[in-house]
């Protein structure tokens, strides 16, 4: 079933579940859309944990990224999920766009699965926080058998043109 797209009053166009299928690589990239993609608990953004995350919500972060891609003369789709597996179709589904800005959030820390979707992802990945991991608790600052390394490494050569 193709992705579905709605697109609110403030002009921020969100997507339903993804269809992995519309990243297949024989179809032409709309290398004009970017994803941002949001991963666990992000849609408590704006009541979680303030002093780490702030008070604004998920959908104000999602305005604001969606005004500055117009002024960069580019489109921004958002879809934020809690479980991995969506995550994953998510980015298989960017195969067929420009890049992708994700967040993944707790993922981050041990997600095999991910790491191999970005992998086979032919478009940049670039991955963001929205708080400092490495002013929190201890166990955020360990990426779990280096796979943050492993994203990173992933995320800079498709940025670089090497993936």
């Amino acid at each position: 079933m193709p992705t579905q797209r709605t697109t609110d009053a403030a002009g921020v166009t969100r997507i339903s579940k993804p269809d992995p299928a519309e990243g297949d690589r024989s179809l032409p990239r709309d290398t004009k859309t970017f994803l941002l993609l949001s991963g666990v608990n992000h849609n408590l953004f704006g009541s979680r944990d303030p002093k780490a995350y702030g008070s604004d919500t998920l959908a104000m972060i999602e305005e604001r990224v969606t005004k500055f891609g117009k002024e960069l003369g580019v489109n921004v789709v958002c879809f934020q999920t809690n479980y991995e597996g969506e995550m994953c179709e998510a980015i298989h589904y960017a195969r067929g766009l420009g890049g992708v800005v994700m967040n993944p959030g707790a993922f981050a820390h041990y997600s095999y699965a991910l790491h191999d979707a970005i992998d086979a992802c032919d478009s940049p990945v670039v991955e963001v926080h929205i708080s400092n991991v490495y002013a929190r608790e201890e166990f955020r600052h360990n990426y779990e058998l280096g796979l943050r390394t492993a994203i990173q490494r992933v995320a800079e050569q498709a940025a670089a043109g090497k993936a």
